[in-house]
């Protein structure tokens, strides 16, 4: 009964904060810190209760460090080669969440699944449009949102390596 509830209330938890990311994301450019941080006290709360997917507090640790620190190595490259900001700051705080919630190893599905999404979301908006939908920079958070969301849907099915081959 109890694990059931924590299940559910982490997939809406989940669902809700990073839905509510992606739409200011995409309607502003900007993830505000105030849903980062209530999405981080969630997750401490649910690994305080258990985290249904099986991350310890090392695993989460590790995830938000390991997550957050390759997003800023990334973001730290593409602005040098580019000569400007390539990524915001919210975009690499997100993916920290993420860490917090499926630890480390969910690290290359969250990168695949938001790069990927995000091309599909501007290459349909184009076509559908006929015109291409953004002069600038084209919003990441949406894409990590989905993606984060979808790598703790495949790890609460069991898909292996979202979560590793052992709990830390």
């Amino acid at each position: 009964m109890v694990e059931t509830l924590i299940l559910y209330s982490s997939i809406a938890m989940l669902s809700v904060g990073l839905g509510t990311l992606a739409w200011i994301d995409f309607k502003t450019g900007y993830l505000p810190d105030s849903l980062q941080v209530a999405l981080t006290v969630a997750a401490i709360a649910v690994l305080a209760l258990g985290s249904p997917i099986g991350i310890t507090w090392m695993g989460a640790a590790l995830g938000a460090i390991i997550n957050g620190g390759a997003f800023w190595s990334l973001r730290w490259i593409m602005t040098r080669i580019k000569g400007r900001e390539a990524m915001g700051f919210g975009d690499v705080k997100l993916v920290a969440v993420g860490g917090l919630w499926l630890g480390p190893w969910a690290l290359p599905y969250i990168m695949a699944l938001s790069g990927l999404l995000t091309l599909i979301a501007v290459g349909l908006a184009a076509l559908i449009l006929r015109k291409p939908t953004w002069q600038g920079e084209i919003p990441l958070g949406p894409g990590i949102a989905v993606g984060i969301l979808a790598a703790y849907l495949a790890a609460l099915a069991g898909i292996t390596g979202i979560v590793g081959p052992a709990p830390l």
